[in-house]
């Protein structure tokens, strides 16, 4: 692959040239003529696939609202609202500090506050919401693909559904869909940054449309979205050199501390002035230490998919790590994504390997 010279000459704009490092993929081809029908990367696709996941979801426990954290953002956005700007909440327990309440105002608080002005029933302003997130990360990965050009435009599409239904977001998504919302956002972060360092957009434009979709992650928990950031830093470390890829990490990492802090500042007043209840809660070394190779490559090693009182804390947990057909078939997708990630013709393997 031949990189295009650097715009400006010898001195060129080192934010906008094409520098393209060793070994980050195969080489390319031209482009593939049109295909017949909708492409994989095309809006209709999307609304197909939140259509039938909305039908989906709206055919379980029809009339019922689902348990999802923070309850009080489901039944009352505006109070949720009303209530945010304090770090004091005299309005739970005896009073309490807000945690990363805050974390639910971008973008799931906006979302359900606009179904209570619309006096639509909670139970299917969840499914909305619900139906949104899985539709989001399917396109999302199938829109990256493209850019990417990895695949086919069928394969693209299968990867779009194999990953809005990985387990791991399949787990907890009806009980903690903030929780899931970074990992399903997370493709729409990179695929600005396949254009902006290939030279066809600007590269400042694309750290800012990256930073949009992280704003969009929400900030419930920070580990969670800080986690799913190694992948677009990774695809700039790994498609830029020397001084550009200072510039754009720089211009990144500016895209992010804009994004994030809105609820980052909060967190840092929270731990400031609360109590330290960390030591109390559920630690790695009870929750994950025991977590098998296999459990962990299938995205089946959620503490909470395995609790059991008498009936499944997660009934979808409890069937991604207890059904025979799923653990088979989520088996099956994990080996068929090591096979691809060993191709020697994978395009971007260098990137998807280090992911």
């Amino acid at each position: 692959m031949t990189a295009p010279a650097l715009s400006g000459g010898p001195g060129g704009d080192l934010m906008g040239a094409e520098e393209t490092p060793a070994d980050t993929g195969a080489e390319r081809g031209p482009r593939p003529g049109r295909p017949h029908g909708w492409r994989a990367a095309s809006g209709r696709w999307f609304l197909l696939v939140w259509a039938a996941a909305l039908i989906v979801l709206l055919a379980n426990d029809t009339g019922r609202m689902i348990f999802d954290t923070k309850l009080g953002v489901d039944i009352n956005a505006a109070g949720f609202f009303a209530r945010l700007w304090p770090l004091w909440n005299p309005l739970e327990w005896l009073g309490t500090l807000q945690d990363q309440y805050i974390g639910y105002a971008v973008p799931m608080g906006p979302f359900f506050l606009v179904g209570q002005f619309l006096h639509l029933p909670v139970w299917i302003v969840e499914r909305l919401w619900l139906s949104l997130l899985i539709a989001a990360g399917f396109w999302g990965v199938t829109k990256l693909a493209t850019a990417l050009e990895i695949g086919s435009e069928g394969s693209r599409l299968l990867a779009g559904v194999v990953f809005a239904l990985w387990p791991t977001f399949t787990i907890v998504i009806g009980s903690t869909s903030a929780a899931a919302l970074p990992g399903l956002m997370v493709p729409w972060a990179v695929l600005p940054l396949v254009d902006g360092l290939a030279g066809r957009r600007s590269a400042v434009a694309a750290c800012a449309r990256s930073g949009v979709a992280i704003l969009l992650m929400g900030g419930v928990n920070a580990v969670s979205t800080i986690s799913v950031l190694v992948l677009p830093a990774l695809y700039i470390v790994t498609h830029t050199r020397g001084r550009r890829r200072i510039a754009v990490g720089a211009c990144w990492a500016t895209a992010v501390v804009a994004a994030t802090a809105w609820w980052a500042v909060p967190l840092l007043l929270q731990g400031r002035y609360s109590f330290n209840f960390l030591p109390y809660v559920e630690q790695a070394a009870t929750t994950t230490k025991t977590m098998s190779t296999d459990a962990f490559l299938r995205g089946a090693g959620n503490w909470t998919a395995y609790f059991d009182l008498g009936a499944p804390w997660l009934s979808a947990g409890w069937a991604m790590v207890a059904n025979p057909g799923a653990i088979a078939a989520s088996a099956v997708t994990a080996a068929a994504g090591l096979c691809g990630l060993a191709r020697r013709d994978m395009p971007e393997r260098m990137w998807l390997r280090l992911s």
